[in-house]
């Protein structure tokens, strides 16, 4: 994702685009330079050989081809905002920084400048200004997805906000790139814990993306029965369901459809009216990603665990035509399991023999999420070079 620098002059965004760019070890794109070399001129020769509504023509050329990069910083001309077309470019693929100040400072900072091409026809360059930033306030404000005020602090400070801002536990952060009012429809996530859930940034940018007034959160929940009655009492109009709360919200919902019955455990509430559908889409994402790597079909397959999510990956396997047997710490989950699915076996997690003469071994247990990081539900000398193994861990990156 790109950061945007937006402002008038003199706001800082040059300087503090270079202080991103080392810090960031991030390429940086100034659009004006990029407009002087397309025309093969200066600005003020553009503008004063062409007119300003061929400089932006240009200008609006140079956005559409930089949006199109990744992980860069881009610091924009003053006047970009004035076309809606480059913020909808700019927006796409960066989350936009409005630096802010006010008419006394932009001055302070480039000085009364009578020789730039003037945007009012003032000869004041603070007449000019003073009116341009009157014009553009607006837009400015419309477009940002942050806005910084940068009348009295360095623009290090500055610098260290941008960076802070962008990034949310490592992950970059998609923009905000609505205003929440009270239509605004609330969906969340429910899980003990969910600090490391990346769902609030996927579906959020999703909303973004779909032009939706829909807002995303995360809820730690520990009652699980309070929050699905909850759900329905705020007209919450969805909820992903992670760990613990997979197997047991079957118990609070109004409706099951027919693949959650079967699984044994939902992942999703969908509330039409107050009435609570349960599903299970867990599996459809498990299987979908294996079967990228490998066939499905006819292999033996360790499943690791006895949870909600166990139970979807059994569901999609089963599907697919595998052999499965289940491992778990507890023995009497691991059977359950094995009973309601007609599995081929049910084991303990210190069978090596069994686990290693699978073609694939699939980890459903939460070992090996933060903060157990660092730690495995089976040793590893169990994994062999044959093996397919995926983890549906998802947080570390690598676990």
């Amino acid at each position: 994702m790109n950061i945007v620098l937006i402002g008038m002059r003199g706001s800082g965004k040059t300087t503090v685009a270079k202080m991103l760019s080392k810090k960031l070890k991030k390429e940086i794109i100034e659009t004006d330079d990029l407009i002087a070399q397309k025309a093969g001129m200066a600005i003020a020769d553009v503008v004063k050989n062409h007119g300003w509504e061929y400089f932006r023509d240009l200008e609006s050329e140079v956005i559409a081809d930089v949006s199109k990069k990744d992980n860069i910083i881009i610091s924009c001309g003053g006047g970009v905002v004035t076309r809606a077309e480059n913020i909808k470019a700019l927006k796409r693929n960066g989350k936009l920084f409005w630096l802010q100040a006010g008419v006394n400072t932009l001055v302070n900072r480039i000085g009364d400048d009578s020789n730039r091409p003037s945007l009012t026809g003032k000869k004041s360059g603070r007449k000019d200004l003073q009116e341009v930033l009157k014009q553009r306030y607006e837009l400015y404000k419309n477009a940002a997805d942050e806005i910084i005020e940068t009348e009295n602090i360095s623009a290090e400070k500055v610098m260290e906000i941008i960076v802070s801002k962008n990034t949310q536990g490592g992950v970059a952060v998609p923009p905000l790139r609505w205003k929440l009012n009270a239509k605004t429809t609330i969906c969340c996530i429910i899980g003990d814990p969910v600090e490391h859930s990346l769902s609030p940034i996927m579906h959020n940018a999703g909303y973004i993306a779909l032009g939706l007034n829909f807002a995303f959160v995360a809820f730690h929940v520990k009652d699980l029965k309070s929050a699905t009655a909850g759900v329905r009492a705020l007209n919450i109009r969805g909820a992903v369901v992670t760990v613990p709360h997979k197997i047991e919200v079957l118990q609070y919902v109004d409706v099951i459809d027919e693949e959650a019955l079967a699984i044994g455990a939902a992942n999703t509430i969908v509330n039409d009216n107050g009435v609570l559908t349960a599903s299970n889409t867990d599996w459809i994402g498990a299987i979908t990603t294996l079967k990228k790597e490998t066939t499905i079909s006819g292999k033996k397959v360790v499943v690791l665990g006895a949870g909600g999510a166990a139970r979807a990956v059994i569901y999609g396997l089963k599907r697919e035509g595998a052999r499965i047997i289940i491992c778990n710490r507890t023995l009497d989950h691991a059977k359950k399991i094995a009973q309601e699915f007609s599995l081929e076996g049910a084991y303990q997690l210190d069978e090596k023999e069994k686990i290693a003469s699978a073609d694939i071994i699939i980890n459903t247990t939460s070992v090996g999420m933060t903060p157990q990081e660092n730690e495995m539900p089976i040793p590893s000398e169990f994994i062999k070079p044959h093996h397919v193994v995926y983890d549906i861990v998802y947080t570390p990156k690598e676990t």
